[in-house]
């Protein structure tokens, strides 16, 4: 009502200034204009407000008033489920003035869009309206969370972009990345309630590592470290026990594929150097299954002082590790 008011007042005075004026009339128009679309955004009318956007901004480019329909604009096309022109909306937005008055609530706006396509929200082919929306679009939502990560560093904003960046970037299998946004994340939040989850990420990201590449003795010790951390950090953390986990699903992954080469040595008749494989698998992954077996095999196979060092087994090639 105030705003209805408000423009009358303005139309007013500005008539009767010269009503035959160019310039006054502009300045009536885009009032109007301005108007309704302030009624289309209070009554969530989101469709009307996009038109009522685009139709200002086009009329009335230069006006102080068409940077605030491009926020208005933004709203509106995310309302309407339409991320990708509604990101768009928010950019221009962010690019006419350096300290925009919307400019808390853009940055938000563009990190639930960023949700929406890590989401799964699909973008349109070409960017074309009337084509279907077919085109994943994590590289967009990565793209924004670094926005929000560089544009509000210590906000708890960039702490929840840093967390969901990361667990994207291990679905694309970008570990390396993914390992670096968790480890950002910790570092720069030490205190947050998503930290502990980033050491669980890290974790995440070098078991799904050993188990989709090859198991890796040198990741094994990384996430050892990592384990390390988290414990020091947060010693009674109930996600330390989700963390550990993890590290023993790698060790499992490791204790496996030299479980393979030993019984394929014990397959080709070579028992000795299959009880050094077996024997390793107790020493370093005791608390594994396939360690199990292999105590159940050394005692079938009955090789003794299998670490002996008065006479080496020239007779078999011997890789104790197989990552080494």
């Amino acid at each position: 009502m105030r705003i209805a008011v408000l423009i009358f007042l303005i139309c007013f005075g500005a008539l009767s200034a010269n009503p035959l004026d160019p310039l006054v009339r502009s300045q009536i128009n885009v009032h109007v204009y301005y108007s309704k679309m302030i009624d289309h955004y209070q009554n969530e009318e989101w469709q009307k407000l996009a038109w009522k956007c685009e139709d200002l901004i086009a009329d009335f480019p230069s006006s102080p008033f068409a940077r605030e329909a491009l926020y208005y604009l933004g709203v509106a096309e995310f309302k309407l489920g339409e991320y990708e022109y509604a990101n768009g909306a928010f950019s221009n937005y962010l690019k006419e003035e350096l300290t925009p008055k919307f400019f808390e609530q853009t940055i938000r706006y563009k990190f639930e869009i960023a949700t929406e396509f890590d989401g799964g929200a699909r973008t349109r082919l070409f960017g074309w309206n009337k084509m279907p929306k077919w085109l994943p679009a994590y590289e967009v939502a990565i793209e924004i969370y670094d926005e929000v990560i560089t544009t509000m560093p210590r906000d708890d904003l960039a702490a929840k972009s840093l967390y969901r960046k990361g667990v994207l970037l291990l679905r694309m299998e970008e570990y390396k990345k993914s390992i670096d946004s968790f480890q950002t994340l910790c570092r720069r939040f030490p205190k947050h309630p998503l930290a502990p989850d980033g050491y669980v990420g890290i974790s995440d990201v070098y078991l799904t590592e050993s188990k989709k590449e090859f198991p890796d003795s040198n990741k094994l010790e990384l996430a050892e470290i990592n384990l390390r951390k988290f414990k020091t950090h947060f010693p009674s953390e109930p996600r330390v026990e989700e963390a550990e986990k993890r590290l023993l699903g790698m060790k499992e992954e490791l204790a496996s594929d030299l479980l393979e080469i030993a019984e394929f040595y014990e397959r080709t008749k070579k028992g000795k150097a299959a009880a050094i494989y077996y024997a390793t698998i107790l020493k370093k992954y005791p608390e594994t299954k396939a360690a199990k077996k292999s105590e159940i095999r050394l005692k079938v196979l009955d090789v003794p002082n299998i670490y002996s060092k008065k006479k080496p087994l020239e007779e078999d090639a011997i890789v104790v590790d197989a990552t080494e």
